[in-house]
């Protein structure tokens, strides 16, 4: 990987949308148009819902195996899709082994990204699966569009880890996007030449960067989750970066050092 550079692009993607003319798997059906909404969801700035996994531990996620979750479990992290069964009466859970390793290429980052499938549903004719990004965030896709790694396969992955950090800064959020958003301070470890995908901007109310590089055909991936947190009175700068896979500490001291300079910078 390369050395730490403080510079950033920002490009703009759009979410939520279904990739299509997918080869159909076996548990695929097709006989009709699902009218659902359930598969296309991308949600990569829910880093509290999903926090970063690293790879070691995938198979520790909570996951609800062989029925429909209830309401409050697709809110506490151990699931993803709540299906309203009145709605769908034939909606069920797949017969399938989870969690689950798979590839998913995303259409937003422009990568394929190492997705844990945590959630699996047959619904009007169609097959859904939910998903936790190891980077933290979640989303959801048809089954097609999964390709599910062999035990073979996850055993010679490597040890992926992300660096995640919380840092709260007595600050107005806006003064904490405008740092972070400043030509001198910006964050990047990879080469821009490297960027397949960034963003920048409110998102669901919050400010949210992202910004996603294919490095030696390995995803790298840095966000940053600017909350305000009333009750305390002061901003939640949320971090995740990664993974690294020979130079963890190095990068975790850097971000930590580069974090307090944006805090120092504003609350000045």
């Amino acid at each position: 990987m390369n050395k730490l550079i403080m510079s950033a692009v920002l490009l703009f993607f759009v979410g939520c949308s279904n990739a299509e003319n997918q080869p159909v798997k076996e548990h695929e059906k097709t006989q009709q148009q699902p009218t659902h909404h359930y598969g296309g969801w991308y949600c990569p700035d829910n880093l509290f819902g999903f926090p970063a996994v690293n790879l070691k531990d995938w198979k520790n996620v909570p996951v609800i195996q062989d029925r429909l979750p209830t309401q409050e479990e697709t809110r506490n992290g151990s699931s993803l899709i709540f299906v309203e069964i009145l709605k769908y009466p034939d909606a069920k859970a797949m017969n399938i082994q989870l969690p689950q390793l798979a590839n998913y290429y995303s259409p937003y980052t422009k990568k394929t990204e190492l997705v844990i499938v945590i959630q699996a549903i047959e619904i009007e004719n169609d097959t859904i699966v939910g998903f936790r990004y190891l980077n933290g965030g979640n989303g959801s896709s048809h089954y097609r569009e999964v390709d599910f790694i062999s035990e073979n396969e996850v055993a010679n992955l490597h040890d992926a880890k992300f660096v995640n950090l919380d840092i709260p800064i007595n600050a107005d959020e806006d003064k904490v996007w405008d740092v972070l958003t400043d030509a001198k301070v910006k964050y990047q470890y990879a080469n821009k030449e490297q960027l397949t995908n960034g963003y920048g901007d409110l998102l669901f109310g919050n400010w949210y960067m992202q910004n996603d590089y294919l490095i030696n055909d390995v995803g790298y991936v840095e966000k940053f989750l600017v909350i305000r947190d009333k009750e305390k009175n002061l901003t939640e700068l949320k971090i995740v970066c990664g993974p690294y896979l020979d130079d963890f500490e190095n990068q975790q001291t850097a971000l930590k050092d580069w974090s307090e300079k944006v805090k120092e910078l504003s609350e000045k």
